[in-house]
């Protein structure tokens, strides 16, 4: 679907049940990936729900989910997702999950660059912005990396396990985005 010399994108299959499993399994990945409180959910559940999106696949209007994978040999990576798309005001939110042996290895800028190139010439958004804990450095730098200005900190906003956390808010406007 979209891809780097190194990295693709593509919708999830029922096949990556397992997969998507895993990386969705984790309390502590959750807690900085997700707003919402983990609830546990067994494999059998993750493939149901990816079964129904093939025969009620989502509309896309408001979120696209999609699996990140290796080019040369199809290693599951971990996901990307474009989320509180606003076609009227032309922006969406993006967001990145990868599996902890994927992460440091540059493939969290991959999946990032290729969310933005869907965001702005597939969907015609003129502004993506990123949330994520201020305390996430890792995710700051590939924001920072792949061009994003930060433009504020919000104090205490997000629930962290131990507390409340602040979240850093960056944005990229089509118009400052390199492809």
């Amino acid at each position: 679907m979209f891809a780097t010399d190194r990295v693709r994108l593509r919708p999830p299959t029922p096949d990556d049940a397992p997969n998507m499993f895993r990386l969705h399994s984790d309390p502590e990945l959750h807690l900085i990936t997700d707003d919402e409180p983990f609830l546990p959910h067994h494999v059998g559940q993750v493939r149901a729900r990816l079964e129904k999106q093939v025969t009620e696949p989502p509309d896309g209007r408001s979120s696209v989910s999609l699996l990140a994978e290796t080019v040369a040999d199809g290693t599951f990576l971990g996901g990307g997702v474009l989320w509180g798309i606003n076609p009227f005001s032309q922006f969406a939110h993006l967001g990145i999950t990868l599996l902890p042996e994927a992460r440091g290895q540059g493939y969290g800028t991959d999946v990032i660059r290729l969310l933005c190139r869907y965001g702005f010439r597939s969907r015609n958004l003129r502004r993506l912005e990123i949330e994520t804990l201020a305390g996430n450095t890792a995710m700051r730098r590939t924001a920072e990396a792949c061009g994003f200005t930060l433009e504020g900190i919000q104090r205490e906003r997000e629930y962290d396990g131990d507390g409340f956390a602040d979240m850093a808010v960056y944005g990229l406007l089509r118009r400052d985005w390199t492809p």
